[in-house]
């Protein structure tokens, strides 16, 4: 009895063993499908994620179309800052961005001259810059705006404080790519005070 008692203990004794092994087995094999699985649905939803970022970022990211009219509006902007804008201070640098951005000819008109010598007795300063396009529709190489803005102008020499409301058509063309100012019209000048 005690041999088969014995025998009887032994197979017990490897039959839990056996079973916790194949318990074991199939925890790890569990285990490492379950990571598996959060790994891919991870990387799904990231990817997911991604692709919905990508679109974002297309919506926000402005098209060709938009990127020229943001330069040609701002050619304009520079425009009226380097040929309203005048003071004695800064008048050399205003002078190098007109020539970056206006064709010869109306660089010419705005500084006649090289050694033109800037008093101290003038001044004007543009404010309140409102600018209106033309339709674009992306390949047109030459457009216009109309700038609207204020102008506070200072001739110490004369008494002359005035603040004048001022509207103007700008033409400009695209050369060697980028919009260069060939040509302006005064539409409107008025004195407010």
């Amino acid at each position: 009895m005690k041999n088969k008692a014995a025998l009887l203990f032994g197979a017990l004794v490897i039959v839990v063993a056996g079973v916790t092994i194949f318990n074991i087995y199939l925890n790890h094999n569990i285990s490492n499908t379950t990571a598996s699985k959060q790994i891919q649905v991870t990387n799904e939803s990231l990817q997911e994620e991604n692709k919905e970022l990508k679109k974002q970022l297309s919506e926000v990211r402005p098209s060709a179309q938009e990127q020229q009219k943001r330069d040609y509006l701002n050619t304009v902007h520079q425009f009226i800052d380097v040929s309203y804008y005048r003071e004695k201070k800064g008048f050399e640098e205003r002078k190098k961005v007109a020539k970056s951005i206006m064709d010869k000819e109306l660089y010419e008109q705005f500084y006649p001259s090289e050694k033109f010598v800037y008093g101290d007795s003038y001044t004007s300063i543009p404010d309140d810059v409102q600018l209106y396009v033309q339709q674009y529709d992306g390949g047109q190489e030459e457009v216009e705006v109309i700038a609207e803005f204020t102008n506070h102008l200072v001739i110490k020499d004369e008494n002359v404080d005035d603040q004048t409301h001022d509207i103007i058509k700008v033409s400009l063309r695209k050369e060697e790519n980028k919009w260069v100012v060939y040509s302006i019209e005064e539409l409107k000048t008025e004195i407010m005070k």
